[in-house]
């Protein structure tokens, strides 16, 4: 597996620079994320151009990906079996701002994560993601009062579903932090 790492993070913000080697997320199928990316594109058109719809599901990686670490995340992740996710309505909060699609149920993912993270690739201490409640973003750099005139705008006609989640995706940003799929991993033994 040839990855492109970005070398000169020198234009990127501080906080981008975490994840130059890249993180593993929950990304949707195709027909749920169209639906979801489709609010992302209106109403957050700078992140949903970073990274399409996701749930934020790794802290970003400490070392480079080899041959030798991908065998070692395959293998963790054919102990876990593939599990269904539920997403309903969007919700956004009066203490910051944001909106965003609360996944149910948390436990599968809270669980994924301790058996993903075990891996060698996460050498940092655990990164503050990991403290959050498994979401789908609508729209994050936001103000509260943006937050909620934008709930009122989607309240009637944001999808909600289901999906099963049975593979996850690793992720790399280019030069532009932007972020490239490079593998996706399968779960469970196939």
């Amino acid at each position: 597996m040839k990855i492109d790492y970005v070398t000169d993070t020198s234009h990127w913000k501080e906080w981008q620079r975490d994840y130059r080697l890249g993180l593993i997320l929950i990304m949707p199928p195709e027909d749920v994320g169209r639906e979801v990316n489709r609010l992302r594109a209106k109403y957050d058109p700078l992140t949903y151009a970073s990274c399409p719809a996701h749930i934020t599901l790794s802290d970003p990686l400490g070392l480079e990906m080899t041959p030798e670490r991908d065998a070692e995340i395959t293998g963790l992740l054919s102990t876990v079996e593939p599990f269904m996710l539920y997403f309903d309505k969007p919700q956004a909060s009066r203490e910051r701002g944001g909106v965003v699609y609360p996944i149910r149920p948390p436990e599968p993912i809270y669980a994924l994560r301790t058996v993903l993270h075990q891996a060698s690739v996460f050498t940092r201490a655990s990164y503050w993601t990991r403290t959050l409640p498994p979401h789908m973003t609508v729209a994050e750099f936001v103000s509260i009062e943006e937050s909620w005139r934008i709930m009122e705008e989607i309240k009637e006609i944001a999808p909600s579903g289901s999906f099963l989640c049975d593979r996850l995706e690793f992720i790399v940003p280019d030069m532009n932090m932007h972020f490239q799929r490079v593998k996706s991993y399968a779960l469970g033994k196939r």
